[in-house]
Protein backbone atom coordinates (compact mmCIF):
# COMPACT_ATOMS: atom_id res chain seq x y z
CA UNK A 1 0.00 0.00 0.00
CA UNK A 2 3.03 2.30 1.17
CA UNK A 3 4.44 1.73 -2.53
CA UNK A 4 1.16 2.32 -4.39
CA UNK A 5 0.88 5.22 -2.49
CA UNK A 6 4.50 6.71 -3.21
CA UNK A 7 3.92 5.59 -7.12
CA UNK A 8 0.82 7.90 -7.41
CA UNK A 9 2.11 10.35 -5.34
CA UNK A 10 5.05 10.36 -7.83
CA UNK A 11 2.74 10.20 -11.24
CA UNK A 12 0.94 13.51 -10.06
CA UNK A 13 3.78 15.19 -9.19
CA UNK A 14 5.15 14.38 -12.70
CA UNK A 15 2.09 15.19 -14.27
CA UNK A 16 1.98 18.74 -12.55
CA UNK A 17 5.63 19.13 -13.47
CA UNK A 18 4.62 18.38 -16.74
CA UNK A 19 1.89 20.99 -16.58
CA UNK A 20 3.73 23.93 -15.73
CA UNK A 21 6.00 22.99 -18.30
CA UNK A 22 3.76 23.47 -20.52
CA UNK A 23 2.20 26.67 -20.00
CA UNK A 24 5.88 28.06 -19.71
CA UNK A 25 6.39 26.86 -23.07
CA UNK A 26 3.09 28.13 -24.63
CA UNK A 27 4.07 31.45 -22.96
CA UNK A 28 7.38 31.46 -24.92
CA UNK A 29 5.85 30.58 -28.02
CA UNK A 30 3.15 33.06 -27.46
CA UNK A 31 5.55 36.07 -26.74
CA UNK A 32 7.42 38.05 -29.35
CA UNK A 33 8.67 41.50 -30.93
CA UNK A 34 5.61 43.79 -30.73
CA UNK A 35 5.85 47.60 -31.22
CA UNK A 36 5.20 50.33 -28.69
CA UNK A 37 1.58 51.42 -29.37
CA UNK A 38 2.22 55.27 -31.38
CA UNK A 39 0.81 57.15 -28.02
CA UNK A 40 3.70 56.27 -25.61
CA UNK A 41 6.83 58.43 -25.20
CA UNK A 42 9.72 56.73 -23.71
CA UNK A 43 11.85 58.66 -20.98
CA UNK A 44 15.59 57.62 -20.13
CA UNK A 45 16.35 56.93 -16.31
CA UNK A 46 19.18 55.38 -15.09
CA UNK A 47 17.04 52.12 -14.84
CA UNK A 48 16.16 52.02 -18.88
CA UNK A 49 13.49 53.73 -20.34
CA UNK A 50 10.46 54.48 -18.78
CA UNK A 51 7.02 54.19 -21.24
CA UNK A 52 4.67 57.13 -20.62
CA UNK A 53 1.39 58.53 -21.91
CA UNK A 54 1.06 62.39 -22.13
CA UNK A 55 -2.17 64.34 -22.09
CA UNK A 56 -3.58 67.40 -21.52
CA UNK A 57 -2.15 71.21 -22.26
CA UNK A 58 1.66 71.41 -21.40
CA UNK A 59 1.19 74.06 -18.71
CA UNK A 60 -1.28 72.47 -17.02
CA UNK A 61 -0.67 71.42 -13.41
CA UNK A 62 1.24 67.84 -13.37
CA UNK A 63 -0.37 64.85 -12.32
CA UNK A 64 1.47 61.53 -12.78
CA UNK A 65 -0.96 57.89 -12.19
CA UNK A 66 0.68 54.66 -11.21
CA UNK A 67 -1.00 51.84 -12.46
CA UNK A 68 -1.60 48.32 -9.99
CA UNK A 69 -0.44 44.86 -10.76
CA UNK A 70 0.25 43.47 -13.96
CA UNK A 71 -1.89 46.43 -15.40
CA UNK A 72 -0.12 49.35 -17.59
CA UNK A 73 -0.75 53.43 -18.33
CA UNK A 74 -4.12 52.48 -20.50
CA UNK A 75 -5.88 51.28 -17.50
CA UNK A 76 -5.85 55.01 -16.88
CA UNK A 77 -7.70 55.59 -20.28
CA UNK A 78 -10.85 57.26 -19.10
CA UNK A 79 -9.15 59.74 -16.12
CA UNK A 80 -6.28 60.88 -17.80
CA UNK A 81 -8.84 61.91 -20.86
CA UNK A 82 -11.19 63.83 -17.83
CA UNK A 83 -8.84 65.18 -15.95
CA UNK A 84 -7.07 66.56 -19.60
CA UNK A 85 -10.04 67.85 -20.08
CA UNK A 86 -9.91 70.00 -16.97
CA UNK A 87 -6.53 71.24 -17.59
CA UNK A 88 -4.25 68.80 -15.90
CA UNK A 89 -1.11 67.80 -17.47
CA UNK A 90 -1.35 64.16 -17.01
CA UNK A 91 1.72 61.96 -16.95
CA UNK A 92 0.03 57.60 -16.83
CA UNK A 93 3.40 55.87 -16.15
CA UNK A 94 4.10 52.08 -17.08
CA UNK A 95 6.15 50.82 -14.21
CA UNK A 96 8.37 48.22 -14.94
CA UNK A 97 8.55 45.59 -15.50
CA UNK A 98 4.98 45.94 -16.72
CA UNK A 99 3.20 47.57 -19.92
CA UNK A 100 5.60 49.26 -22.77
CA UNK A 101 8.71 50.12 -20.19
CA UNK A 102 11.76 48.75 -20.48
CA UNK A 103 12.85 46.01 -18.46
CA UNK A 104 15.78 46.61 -15.87
CA UNK A 105 18.46 44.03 -17.28
CA UNK A 106 19.36 43.69 -13.23
CA UNK A 107 15.80 43.12 -11.95
CA UNK A 108 15.89 46.44 -9.48
CA UNK A 109 11.66 46.26 -9.16
CA UNK A 110 11.42 46.67 -5.02
CA UNK A 111 9.85 49.63 -4.08
CA UNK A 112 12.87 52.27 -3.02
CA UNK A 113 14.18 51.36 -6.72
CA UNK A 114 10.57 51.40 -8.39
CA UNK A 115 10.46 55.10 -6.22
CA UNK A 116 13.80 56.23 -7.52
CA UNK A 117 12.64 55.43 -10.84
CA UNK A 118 10.02 57.48 -10.48
CA UNK A 119 12.15 60.27 -9.09
CA UNK A 120 14.52 60.18 -11.87
CA UNK A 121 10.98 60.30 -14.45
CA UNK A 122 9.82 63.37 -12.55
CA UNK A 123 13.01 65.29 -12.89
CA UNK A 124 13.24 63.74 -16.75
CA UNK A 125 9.47 65.48 -17.67
CA UNK A 126 9.34 68.68 -15.47
CA UNK A 127 9.86 68.06 -11.71
CA UNK A 128 7.12 67.77 -9.25
CA UNK A 129 3.83 66.66 -9.76
CA UNK A 130 0.91 65.15 -7.76
CA UNK A 131 1.07 61.51 -7.83
CA UNK A 132 -1.53 59.00 -7.50
CA UNK A 133 -0.84 55.55 -6.39
CA UNK A 134 -3.34 52.78 -7.11
CA UNK A 135 -2.81 49.06 -5.48
CA UNK A 136 1.05 47.37 -5.58
CA UNK A 137 1.76 51.00 -7.58
CA UNK A 138 0.80 52.64 -4.37
CA UNK A 139 4.18 51.79 -2.84
CA UNK A 140 6.43 53.57 -4.45
CA UNK A 141 4.30 56.59 -4.65
CA UNK A 142 4.17 56.31 -0.97
CA UNK A 143 8.07 55.96 -0.76
CA UNK A 144 8.88 58.78 -2.92
CA UNK A 145 6.92 60.95 -0.63
CA UNK A 146 8.85 59.51 2.41
CA UNK A 147 12.00 59.55 0.90
CA UNK A 148 15.10 61.94 -0.06
CA UNK A 149 13.25 62.96 -3.02
CA UNK A 150 9.60 64.13 -0.96
CA UNK A 151 9.48 67.14 -3.12
CA UNK A 152 8.60 65.93 -6.06
CA UNK A 153 5.14 65.33 -4.84
CA UNK A 154 3.05 67.87 -4.13
CA UNK A 155 0.02 66.06 -3.28
CA UNK A 156 -0.16 62.25 -2.35
CA UNK A 157 -3.31 60.33 -3.57
CA UNK A 158 -3.83 56.47 -2.85
CA UNK A 159 -6.53 54.15 -4.21
CA UNK A 160 -6.98 51.58 -2.41
CA UNK A 161 -2.95 51.35 -1.79
CA UNK A 162 -1.59 47.51 -1.48
CA UNK A 163 1.23 48.90 1.27
CA UNK A 164 1.66 45.59 3.58
CA UNK A 165 2.42 45.33 6.88
CA UNK A 166 3.86 48.15 9.06
CA UNK A 167 7.52 47.56 10.29
CA UNK A 168 7.55 44.34 9.47
CA UNK A 169 9.88 41.86 10.96
CA UNK A 170 13.44 41.59 9.00
CA UNK A 171 14.14 38.95 6.07
CA UNK A 172 12.50 38.39 2.65
CA UNK A 173 10.01 35.84 4.48
CA UNK A 174 9.93 32.02 3.15
CA UNK A 175 7.47 32.15 0.23
CA UNK A 176 9.59 35.28 -1.15
CA UNK A 177 12.67 33.36 -1.11
CA UNK A 178 10.82 30.38 -2.96
CA UNK A 179 9.89 32.32 -5.68
CA UNK A 180 12.79 33.97 -6.38
CA UNK A 181 13.82 30.23 -7.72
CA UNK A 182 13.22 31.51 -11.69
CA UNK A 183 11.68 27.76 -12.94
CA UNK A 184 8.86 28.15 -10.11
CA UNK A 185 8.39 31.80 -10.50
CA UNK A 186 8.10 31.54 -14.20
CA UNK A 187 6.11 28.75 -13.46
CA UNK A 188 3.69 30.32 -11.51
CA UNK A 189 3.46 33.32 -13.89
CA UNK A 190 2.50 31.39 -17.17
CA UNK A 191 0.05 29.44 -15.57
CA UNK A 192 -1.53 32.52 -14.23
CA UNK A 193 -1.23 36.15 -15.23
CA UNK A 194 0.18 35.55 -18.45
CA UNK A 195 -2.02 32.45 -19.33
CA UNK A 196 -4.65 34.11 -21.54
CA UNK A 197 -7.86 31.53 -20.30
CA UNK A 198 -7.46 32.90 -16.74
CA UNK A 199 -7.28 36.36 -17.46
CA UNK A 200 -10.79 37.25 -17.59
CA UNK A 201 -11.28 35.24 -14.07
CA UNK A 202 -8.57 36.95 -12.26
CA UNK A 203 -9.50 40.44 -13.56
CA UNK A 204 -12.83 39.62 -12.29
CA UNK A 205 -11.58 38.09 -8.47
CA UNK A 206 -10.01 41.70 -8.26
CA UNK A 207 -13.70 43.61 -9.00
CA UNK A 208 -17.16 44.12 -7.21
CA UNK A 209 -18.57 44.62 -10.47
CA UNK A 210 -17.85 41.69 -12.59
CA UNK A 211 -18.93 42.86 -15.54
CA UNK A 212 -16.91 45.73 -15.83
CA UNK A 213 -13.36 43.64 -16.69
CA UNK A 214 -14.82 42.89 -20.02
CA UNK A 215 -14.05 45.77 -21.84
CA UNK A 216 -10.62 45.91 -20.24
CA UNK A 217 -9.50 42.26 -20.87
CA UNK A 218 -8.43 43.91 -24.34
CA UNK A 219 -5.86 46.37 -23.04
CA UNK A 220 -4.36 43.91 -19.86
CA UNK A 221 -3.94 41.90 -22.41
CA UNK A 222 -2.11 44.00 -25.17
CA UNK A 223 1.94 44.12 -23.33
CA UNK A 224 1.84 40.27 -22.14
CA UNK A 225 2.50 39.69 -25.73
CA UNK A 226 6.03 41.16 -25.41
CA UNK A 227 9.23 38.77 -25.33
CA UNK A 228 10.57 38.14 -21.94
CA UNK A 229 6.78 39.28 -20.57
CA UNK A 230 6.65 35.95 -18.40
CA UNK A 231 10.49 35.91 -17.20
CA UNK A 232 10.27 39.71 -16.24
CA UNK A 233 6.75 39.37 -14.57
CA UNK A 234 8.44 36.16 -12.74
CA UNK A 235 11.47 38.50 -11.66
CA UNK A 236 9.63 40.79 -10.26
CA UNK A 237 7.00 38.26 -8.69
CA UNK A 238 9.15 37.77 -5.10
CA UNK A 239 8.30 41.95 -4.35
CA UNK A 240 4.90 41.42 -4.29
CA UNK A 241 5.16 39.55 -1.18
CA UNK A 242 8.77 40.82 0.33
CA UNK A 243 7.49 42.09 3.62
CA UNK A 244 10.64 44.08 4.79
CA UNK A 245 13.41 45.10 1.65
CA UNK A 246 14.16 48.26 3.97
CA UNK A 247 12.17 50.91 2.52
CA UNK A 248 11.36 53.81 4.65
CA UNK A 249 7.66 53.75 3.52
CA UNK A 250 6.92 50.10 5.25
CA UNK A 251 8.03 51.93 8.98
CA UNK A 252 5.57 53.61 11.13
CA UNK A 253 8.04 56.82 11.53
CA UNK A 254 8.37 56.45 7.38
CA UNK A 255 4.57 57.81 7.01
CA UNK A 256 4.77 59.95 9.97
CA UNK A 257 7.47 61.43 7.80
CA UNK A 258 5.41 62.47 4.89
CA UNK A 259 4.60 66.13 4.07
CA UNK A 260 2.81 66.40 1.02
CA UNK A 261 -1.18 67.08 1.65
CA UNK A 262 -2.39 63.14 1.38
CA UNK A 263 -5.33 61.60 0.61
CA UNK A 264 -6.81 58.02 0.33
CA UNK A 265 -9.55 56.81 -1.98
CA UNK A 266 -11.16 53.27 -0.84
CA UNK A 267 -13.69 51.12 -2.25
CA UNK A 268 -16.36 50.69 -0.35
CA UNK A 269 -17.13 47.37 -2.23
CA UNK A 270 -13.83 46.10 -2.36
CA UNK A 271 -12.69 42.75 -2.49
CA UNK A 272 -9.09 42.86 -2.18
Amino acid sequence: MIRWILRLGGGLLLALVLLLAGFRVAAWWREGPVETPPPMTMVATGYGKVAVQLSGPETGRRVVLLHGTAAWSGFWRDVAAHLAAQGWRVMAVDTPPFGWSERDPQGRYDRASQADRLAQLLRATGGPAIVVGHSFGAGAAVELAAGNDAELVEGLILVDAALGTLDPPAGRGAVATALSFAPLGQAIISSSVTNPPLTGPLLRSFLARKDAADPWLTTLKAPMEREGTTAAYAEWLPNLLIVNDGARSRTRAGLKAIAAPSAIIWGAADTV
